[in-house]
């Protein structure tokens, strides 16, 4: 059994006319066929479009993904990790050149001000300023007061002011 199509050259002959030569043989028929016989299918399977993967070949795709995104997972905890610890640096570095200003500002200022008591302290030595030495004799003693009673507000518990306003909700 075997098939032949027609490719004629000319298309003025019809089928019936066609001759050997002008067939091309598709499937070898029996009269070209080798000593071999031709199988034919007694059913056609259908196969299914899902492939199914053994399973250990499954297992491996499992651990491949999940190795993805575990590896995915620690590349952007690697990436926070580093940048908090750049931010972190930079926020030290600041904070530390902050704290040198203010140290250089708290000398300046204790400076200026132990110069202006010694400049204060010499005037003050000066006769030009008519400051007096102390004299003990000169001091005054003023005596305490008499201690006082302490006064407690009487407490109203059941008396309250009426408000305005609600304070709040």
């Amino acid at each position: 059994m075997g098939f032949a199509v027609r490719a004629d050259r000319d298309r003025i002959r019809n089928a019936k006319g066609s001759r050997k030569q002008n067939l091309v043989l598709l499937h070898p028929t029996k009269a070209s066929q080798p000593a071999r016989p031709l199988a034919t299918p007694a059913e056609v399977k259908h196969l299914s479009t899902a492939r199914r993967l053994p399973l250990g070949l499954r297992l491996l795709v499992g651990v491949q993904q999940g190795s993805t995104v575990m590896t995915g997972g620690l590349i952007a905890t690697a990436l926070v990790i580093y940048s908090w610890t750049v931010y972190l640096d930079k926020t030290v570095a600041r904070s530390f050149q902050y704290l040198e200003s203010l140290k250089v500002s708290t000398q300046q200022v204790t400076t200026a001000n132990e110069t202006l008591k010694h400049s204060m302290a010499q005037q003050a030595e000066s006769p030009a300023a008519g400051f007096k030495p102390f004299e003990p004799r000169r001091a005054i003693f003023v005596s305490p007061a008499p201690a006082r009673p302490s006064v407690e507000a009487p407490v109203e518990p059941g008396v309250h002011a009426p408000m305005p306003h609600p304070l709040g909700y």
